[in-house]
């Protein structure tokens, strides 16, 4: 995407996961153009940084810990789960 703002590629690819599989991963780079667009992207740093990227690693971190809490519960001798995966 380009416009008067920034120039933007958004990349979205296969990425090994170190267990045999595959997951999504996307990336996005952005360039200012020109002068207006390197004071747009200032102005809007301070909301990126209180704002978007706190209630992101939050939204990560909750996801995350439910994982980890699944997988944990999977893992526990007894349990359906452990026992599915194991047999």
């Amino acid at each position: 995407m380009a416009n008067r703002t920034v120039h933007a590629v958004m990349h979205i690819g296969w990425v090994e996961d170190g267990t045999g599989g595959y997951r999504g991963q996307m990336a996005v780079l952005v360039k200012p153009n020109g002068l207006f667009g390197a004071l747009c992207m200032a102005a809007i740093k301070p909301f990126r940084y209180v704002g978007v990227y706190p209630a992101l690693f939050r939204a990560i971190g909750r996801a995350w810990q439910a994982n980890a809490r699944d997988g944990n519960a999977a893992a526990r001798p007894g349990s359906e789960e452990g026992a599915a995966r194991t047999t």
